[in-house]
């Protein structure tokens, strides 16, 4: 649509992008992506050792004329006026796969104008097909799909493969994924990257597979790379005890004394401190990363708790106490946006994550969420007087022992039920608190747990009906507990 007009002679938007545009505003992205990496000396190579060019013409014999290259990247030794590497990067903003003719047509190119020292890559939104794969690994042919942040279930500051360390073996299959299936969604990395002798989402390791494809030995490699400890951690490190700590005090600050923690308070306190807005909306289409329960966005500092079909307080404090955890532990210096899933209620690091920023400020966000809902201390407490009461015995396997023994299953239900009650939480959320102080002891067999997209549905009649045997078994040993445990199943 174009914009109102007062004269003729007003800006218009254009209704559609021209082929020449999209592909322009694609390679500009990619320039500036590598750019900004040089310039903050993050990249591969120091930034005193490499220059990158949009649109640079380089000589070719064969036509007598200069070829022009969307991006190019050139690797100097130290003192040198001539490159000694030179990448050179094709950038295709395809609706369809890549096909292997057009990567061929660009090696012949590349050919022509660095067959000693070139290494070609190309760049697409798009996905490769299988045999443009194989070729590209046959010449050496750098591959690398790239997927914009702005749709990641994290949004940070600095790209995630820019400062991701190498892929393991393990994760080779997801990366050949993102590589070649056209509907893939990534949800971590920026990049993609087939090297000359690798699946990576390292960047790192892919401008290292390349330069030394290239031909340059490792002792001048070594004169033009750049330390490998630019890819330390820029989330520090925080132990279980400091977050236990930070949350007890933030407690006492809005006159926390037990039971139920009061989260509106917490976010009144935020809205004075630090301008929090907090809202209670309905997701947009796209707001569906894979099934967002929120999200928290830092500049300007909003908390929106996305509406269910049903409600659901348990999953509802969750997602607020998660999303407040990210802004309480300063993750706003490393991420701008971040959506909360069912996922981030479990307290383990994806493989993918091992050693990122990311695993750390998840994990982190995590069990502080889970000590600002059940506070250590009161939670402690609570599960004593419980097992007392039920004289439930460590008997060498765990304080709170569960198995698929009826008698174990019906202690561990009861004390779960209580906790739900007492701190307005979901019994994974319990359960997984339990198992963070090291309480619980789980034995079950894997068939008889909830998968983890189902923490928080609505119960179904079934398992109405399973809470309600559980009723009557509990209600057969009140006599027992002294406890009113008729109500420990609601």
């Amino acid at each position: 649509m174009n914009r109102s007009v007062a004269g003729e002679n007003d800006y218009k938007i254009p209704r559609r992008r021209s082929a020449k545009q999209t592909g322009d505003v694609f390679e500009k992205r990619v320039r500036d992506y590598f750019r900004a990496e040089i310039a903050a000396d993050r990249f591969w190579a120091t930034k005193d050792n490499c220059r990158i060019f949009w649109k640079k013409g380089y000589h070719s014999k064969d036509r007598n004329t200069k070829i022009v290259f969307d991006v190019s990247i050139e690797f100097y030794l130290p003192g040198a006026k001539e490159y000694s590497s030179l990448v050179l990067i094709e950038c295709k903003n395809y609706r369809h796969s890549v096909l292997v003719d057009d990567v061929e047509e660009f090696f012949a190119k590349v050919q022509q104008v660095a067959s000693a020292n070139g290494k070609a890559v190309i760049a697409s939104t798009a996905p490769f097909q299988t045999g443009t794969r194989e070729f590209a690994k046959s010449k050496g042919i750098g591959l690398l799909r790239y997927f914009d942040r702005r749709d990641f279930k994290w949004e940070l500051k600095r790209s995630p493969s820019a400062s991701a360390r190498s892929t393991s073996a393990d994760d080779s299959r997801l990366v050949e994924q993102g590589l070649s299936e056209p509907e893939f969604r990534s949800c971590i990395f920026d990049l993609y990257l087939q090297s000359p002798t690798r699946l990576t989402n390292s960047l790192w390791d892919f401008f290292e597979d390349l330069i030394l494809a290239s031909g340059l030995s490792p002792d001048h490699i070594r004169l033009i790379a750049n330390a490998r400890s630019k890819l330390l951690n820029q989330v520090p490190f925080v132990e279980k005890d400091e977050l236990e700590s930070k949350s007890s005090e933030i407690l006492v600050d809005i006159g926390y004394s037990g039971a139920e923690v009061n989260l509106d308070a917490l976010c009144a306190r935020e809205a004075h401190a630090a301008g929090l807005a907090r809202r209670g909306v309905i997701p947009d289409a796209k707001d569906d990363w894979p099934v967002s329960l929120g999200r928290i966005t830092f500049e300007p500092l909003v908390i929106e708790v996305f509406a269910a079909e049903s409600v659901n307080r348990a999953r509802e404090r969750f997602t607020l106490a998660h999303e407040l955890a990210l802004h309480l532990l300063a993750h706003g210096r490393h991420m701008t946006r971040e959506y909360c899933d069912e996922d981030d209620f479990v307290l383990h690091q994806r493989s993918l994550l091992d050693g990122s920023d990311i695993a750390r400020m998840e994990f982190q966000a995590s069990y502080f969420a889970a000590s600002l809902l059940m506070p250590r201390t009161y939670f402690l407490e609570d599960f004593q007087r419980l097992t007392r009461t039920l004289d439930i015995r460590d008997h060498g396997f765990g304080a709170l022992y569960v198995d698929d023994q009826p008698c174990n299953l019906q202690n561990f239900r009861f004390v779960t039920s209580h906790l739900m009650r007492t701190y307005g939480v979901s019994r994974t959320a319990a359960k997984i608190r339990l198992e963070s102080l090291g309480l619980l002891r789980e034995m079950r067999q894997a068939s008889s747990l909830r998968p983890v997209f189902s923490l928080f549905a609505p119960c179904t009649e079934d398992q109405r009906s399973n809470d309600l045997e559980w009723s009557g078994e509990i209600r057969l040993d009140k006599s027992r507990t002294g406890v009113d445990a008729k109500q420990s199943t609601k």
